[in-house]
């Protein structure tokens, strides 16, 4: 029996008959499932008006949870045969099956304000878990800002494709996105800049709107909330000391060099980076550690990609710092920021991220490292004995082009950086050649959302999906024939239409 739902099933098995819900809809859980159960409901009540009612667990009812401890996290079983029996460990798990028993159903249980007088489930048995912890999406918000309502719309998008990881970039050399009130000029200055680029960078066109936005700590609160309840884990990253010039624009005392710097209105790498005197690294440690508490329990990014060290090079102060801790090479200077970051989350609780240019140093013991620039960098990175987050960005960066149609929309680089759903889907997370003992420390892998040439809510959807669909099978691991995906993937475009999202349409056949 074949499904149409996105991701795949790991064992379904159908059964004569049918089972018709109607609304209100009767639902026996015990007390630690209720608040899935209330996300459900709200759910329903918001696409088709249906109503959830809980009753004691000796009545009837149309959906029953049991809990079982014996299943691994995320993991469940649902049986659709007198009633629909769900069956998990925890409240992730029961979040998937739901999330699952409404792609049984029509679109309209993913719209918003339909009408709906029956829904008819086949008889059917599915076991099913993910492969790999870490399902994740990258958004960048600092080159384009996008507020609370989005964010939470994401958030929505990933948990109905059974992702479980929002990763959230903050800051840039283009913006500072989050409020950190002993800094106010982080937010106040930094979170602004006066034009961005119109068209490719290259062209040397601007377009002389202000733009910015940021995160109030209530705002933060709102949307660590929000994720919760869905049951998607939220990784805020703090790039430092690179990406920086929106820091130095607030904070000119941490720059090195006299001349006044603005918030850049350029893409690309400021050469501009924070200094390496001690007042500085307690600034960074200070901001870093603010922005990772308004995110209790989270792993923290630190960033760590694409540092340049010119400025170091030519300044005396930081070659006296050099010289004091014994360094050959500027770049170098750089591992004082993320030893002493990664040490300060860890003492406060929060696993630490990085992105691979780490490797090229001493690495923290414990970090995990997100493996961007290719995947050999994975590689290495498991095998000098760190966790890995693939994210290639030949496979899985979604501000590359969709296809090599002249039509496409800018992107990051012209053809041949071309990145096809079909592309994404035939990504393998655990890497050829990995030695079997190695793969343990693939823990999962993201997709990769920078902004530069996002800049609206209808671009974020034309960007992301339906490449993000062909992702979430390959990260929950069940990723098959591509054909068979492919006539799955069209029905569960009704889902994505159903929820407004404006998606690149898939092209004909052969010819994508």
């Amino acid at each position: 029996m074949t499904l149409s739902v996105v991701p795949r099933p790991r064992v379904v098995e159908g059964h004569d008959g049918a089972l018709v819900l109607r609304s209100p809809l009767r639902v026996a859980c015990a007390e630690e499932s209720r608040e899935v159960v209330a996300v459900f409901a709200d759910d329903l009540a918001g696409a088709v008006g249906w109503d959830v009612r809980l009753v004691a667990p000796t009545e009837a009812c149309d959906l029953r949870l049991r809990h079982d401890a014996t299943l691994a996290d995320e993991h469940f079983a649902l049986h659709v045969g007198d009633e629909v029996d769900v069956t998990a460990a925890g409240p992730r798990g029961f979040a998937h099956a739901l999330t699952l028993l409404r792609q049984l159903g029509p679109a309209a249980l993913w719209s918003r304000g339909a009408q709906l007088e029956s829904w008819t489930l086949p008889a059917v048995t599915v076991v099913d878990g993910p492969r790999f912890a870490w399902r994740g999406t990258h958004l960048d918000v600092a080159r384009h800002f996008f507020g609370v309502d989005v964010v939470k719309r994401m958030i929505d998008l990933l948990a109905a494709h059974r992702m479980n990881t929002l990763h959230l970039h903050l800051n840039d050399d283009q913006g500072w996105r989050v409020e950190v009130p002993a800094w106010p000029r982080l937010t106040s200055v930094g979170a602004w800049r006066r034009r961005s680029p119109l068209g490719h960078e290259s062209e040397g066109r601007v377009d002389d709107v202000p733009h910015g936005g940021f995160y109030s700590v209530a705002d933060v609160a709102e949307i660590v909330e929000y994720a919760r309840r869905r049951r998607v884990t939220l990784v805020p990253e703090i790039d430092l000391p690179g990406h920086a010039q929106a820091v130095l624009a607030a904070y000119p005392q941490f720059a090195n060099t006299d001349e006044p710097l603005e918030v850049w209105d350029h893409w690309g790498i400021s050469t501009h980076v924070l200094n390496v005197e001690e007042a500085t690294l307690d600034f960074a440690e200070e901001v870093v550690r603010h922005v990772a508490s308004l995110f209790p329990g989270s792993p923290v990014h630190i960033g760590g990609d694409e540092c340049p060290s010119e400025e170091w090079a030519d300044s005396e102060a930081a070659r006296h710092v050099m010289a004091v801790h014994g360094f050959d090479e500027a770049g170098q200077l750089q591992g004082l920021y993320t030893r002493r970051l990664a040490e300060a989350l860890r003492g406060d609780g929060h696993a630490v991220l990085a992105w691979d240019e780490v490797l090229d140093a001493d690495v923290s013991p414990g970090t995990t490292i997100c493996a961007w620039r290719s995947v050999d960098k994975g590689v290495e990175a498991a095998r000098r004995g760190f966790d890995v987050v693939m994210a290639p960005m030949q496979y899985l960066y979604l501000d590359w082009l969709s296809s090599e149609s002249p039509d496409e929309p800018v992107a990051v680089a012209p053809r041949p950086f071309v990145t096809t759903w079909e592309k994404v889907y035939g990504f393998e997370v655990v890497p050829e050649g990995l030695d079997a003992s190695l793969a343990g420390h693939v823990i999962g892998a993201q997709v990769q959302l920078w902004t530069e040439y996002i800049d609206s809510v209808a671009r974020l959807d034309y960007m992301a999906f339906p490449r993000l669909c062909a992702f979430a099978e390959v990260a929950w691991g069940t990723a098959g024939e591509l054909g068979e995906f492919r006539g799955r993937l069209v029905e569960h475009l009704a889902r994505l239409d159903a929820m407004g999202v404006a998606y690149r349409p898939l092209d004909p056949e052969g010819t994508s």
